[in-house]
């Protein structure tokens, strides 16, 4: 592991842990894990950030949905269209997948109980080259005035993932916008401070999951990621708990500067 991550992860630990508190977070049961502390969602307004369609789902569907079974109000942005999914096609078999996931979304979220979806349109696989996209990113996060925004963890393998974060740093550069960021895990396990557990919502997460076939047609990401929720759940309240998610839970500010650091973005 290189250096400079193990650093952001002492870091982490410790910058989260009054955060985590000040918000009514509870420590998991299990002694072994003190770096990792358990969360209900509530009715808070909630901004997720996915890069492809199926990220949100993966990484955060179960938690969604315990939001909205809580009153909250839920807007999913998609920052990439999804067209290059699968590998290299043409422009028209390109457009048709692009339509088949939104599609797809639209079906897996309504699981969810969400109806409120934005589409970007960013390069799927070239999102760190559109920069373009953090005006309207600006914009979206302006309107919804999140209370939590949930986005890929900035140390997911996924150059895309990794993407959300900076852009996420230039659209709300120079303002005043202040909120919770829940990172999730999709493709690289995190180093969780907070935990969900989902057994709840599980089978509603594995309906959508089930929505997007194209995706699933590639890789069995329901197996896979229904897996690593069970292996979440092993902390949790000594094993009545059977699923869970994980997350980094920081503010804006906490999350941008380890972000920063990590990355040397200035």
């Amino acid at each position: 592991m290189k250096a400079l991550t193990r650093l952001a992860l002492r870091v982490l630990s410790r910058v989260a842990r009054p955060y985590l508190n000040s918000h009514g977070l509870l420590r998991v049961k299990k002694i072994f894990n003190k770096s990792a502390l358990e969360w209900q969602p509530g009715n808070e307004t909630v901004l997720v950030l996915a890069p492809h369609m199926d990220d949100e789902v993966i990484g955060c569907g179960g938690t969604l949905a315990l939001h909205v079974a809580a009153g909250a109000a839920v807007t999913v942005v998609f920052l990439t269209d999804g067209r290059r999914g699968g590998g290299a096609q043409s422009d028209t078999a390109a457009a048709a997948l692009a339509d088949t996931r939104k599609n797809e979304s639209r079906l897996a979220l309504a699981e969810l109980g969400i109806t409120n979806i934005v589409f970007l349109d960013g390069e799927d696989g070239g999102l760190e080259a559109t920069p373009s996209l953090a005006g309207a990113l600006r914009a979206v996060i302006a309107a919804a005035a999140p209370d939590i925004v949930y986005l890929p963890f900035f140390l997911e393998e996924h150059p895309d993932h990794r993407a959300a974060s900076a852009l996420l740093l230039k659209a709300v550069g120079g303002t005043s916008l202040s909120f919770r960021c829940h990172a999730y895990e999709v493709w690289t396990p995190l180093f969780p401070n907070c935990l969900v557990r989902i057994d709840a919502t599980i089978d509603a997460k594995r309906r959508a999951l089930t929505h997007y076939q194209s995706q699933l047609a590639e890789a069995d990401y329901l197996h896979t990621s229904l897996g690593l929720n069970a292996y979440r759940s092993s902390v949790l309240a000594e094993g009545s708990c059977r699923f869970a998610e994980a997350f980094c839970a920081v503010s804006l500010a906490q999350y941008l500067e380890l972000f920063q650091s990590y990355s040397g973005v200035a």
